[in-house]
């Protein structure tokens, strides 16, 4: 019970990832409170400012270049272009587990929001088939994409929005995130 019990606040965590990269800045605070929560540490983040918003398209919108590009894709691809095969490798594991992007092709399927909104749709199907064999199914592809997925690259990533940063919301958002990927990628070796 215990065991589901965690998997529901690591998918709550990861759902709230998902919305502040899709563009929920104040799901940013959210996560964090609940991160510290869940690894036992006290996070703080400041109010959302004008600043942090600036920052966040800065960082990962536009319209200039972006400083942390947030796609697997350009962490793991020379050339750092998106679409390509890492994209693809995406697409079909949503694809293997039943889902497919709405949108295709406007975001790349590779976008921080929909891989770590992915992972929580796995994490809440653990839960929701308890003992059925859709479960081990949910955790094997868990475990699966975080290893040949977000592992790869989120780390890259979060390095890059530390450099690029110019505000405090922002760089706290992503150092909680990052202790978050730090705990999932050492619990990943021994879970499920």
């Amino acid at each position: 019970m215990d065991d589901v019990r965690k998997w529901r606040q690591k998918a709550a965590v990861y759902r709230l990832i998902a919305a502040f990269y899709a563009g929920d800045l104040s799901a940013g605070q959210e996560a964090v409170a609940r991160i510290g929560t869940l690894l036992g540490i006290t996070l703080m983040v400041p109010p959302l400012d004008d600043d942090g918003r600036y920052d966040f398209n800065r960082l990962f919108v536009g319209p200039q270049k972006l400083l942390a590009p947030p796609l697997e894709s350009y962490y793991r691809n020379v050339e750092h272009l998106p679409m390509q095969a890492e994209t693809l490798a995406v697409r079909a594991a949503y694809s293997e587990a039943g889902l497919e992007l709405t949108e295709r092709n406007k975001i790349p399927d590779d976008h921080a929001q929909f891989e770590f909104y992915f992972l929580s749709c796995l994490l809440e199907a653990v839960c929701r088939y308890q003992g059925e064999t859709l479960a081990v199914q949910a955790a094997y592809a868990y475990q699966r994409f975080l290893q040949e997925h977000l592992l790869l690259w989120v780390f890259a990533h979060l390095r890059a929005v530390d450099k690029g940063c110019s505000s405090v919301y922002c760089r706290h958002v992503a150092g909680a995130i990052y202790e978050f990927m730090r705990w999932e990628k050492e619990a990943a070796h021994h879970e499920v």
